[in-house]
């Protein structure tokens, strides 16, 4: 694709690099600007007044987001932001926990323990399956701060899913519902957590 860029004059290419290195919090844009040559159809789409939702309806592009998100494992809230948006209109996350911060994926899978008697392996797993990867969970500051990140970015089904698989019963879960339903989770109020 780097043939079709020369078509186009220097600020098309510097737009497009701009956009991508916004995603990243030290962009290198030396090889940003190589990557873009090699996967981004050429197109002066990015020098236009166009928010992420219009880039990533534009077909024109290709979906060059996902080999983005491959190549250079974004962490940012600049990306949360964007991947949000990705996930409202292709229903995919970007994010991947094979190459996001495994002290994150650590700190969440010690949350959902919490929830039950028994050590149970299967929770890092679930974890990875249901949990989205954000900036913002690497940055949660207490398992108050990771339940509302969760619920504010992919509302009550995960914790709804866990309960269902896991049947959860301790303190820690009658806990993290109260929460829960004071931030209007309509789903946690239909299940009885308190029967014995």
């Amino acid at each position: 694709m780097a043939g079709l860029w020369n078509d186009y004059n220097e600020n098309a290419i510097s737009s497009a690099v701009d956009y991508f290195a916004g995603f990243l919090e030290k962009p290198d844009k030396s090889e940003l600007r190589q990557w873009v040559e090699a996967h981004v159809p050429a197109t002066e789409v990015f020098t236009e007044d166009m928010d992420d939702g219009d880039l990533i309806d534009n077909e024109e592009l290709l979906d060059p987001f996902p080999k983005f998100a491959e190549d250079f494992s974004p962490v940012s809230e600049r990306w949360d932001m964007f991947c949000t948006v990705y996930e409202e209109i292709t229903g995919d996350w970007l994010q991947e926990w094979g190459n996001f911060d495994s002290e994150v994926l650590k700190d969440v899978t010690k949350l959902f323990r919490l929830f039950v008697d028994k050590p149970n392996e299967e929770i890092e797993e679930w974890v990875m399956d249901n949990i989205n990867p954000s900036w913002a969970l690497k940055y949660a500051h207490d398992y108050e701060s990771e339940i509302d990140i969760i619920f504010s970015t992919m509302g009550e089904e995960p914790f709804i899913e866990f309960y269902e698989k896991f049947a959860p019963d301790t303190k820690d879960w009658i806990w993290c519902c109260g929460l829960l339903i004071d931030m209007g989770a309509d789903g946690i109020e239909e299940i009885d957590f308190y029967e014995e």
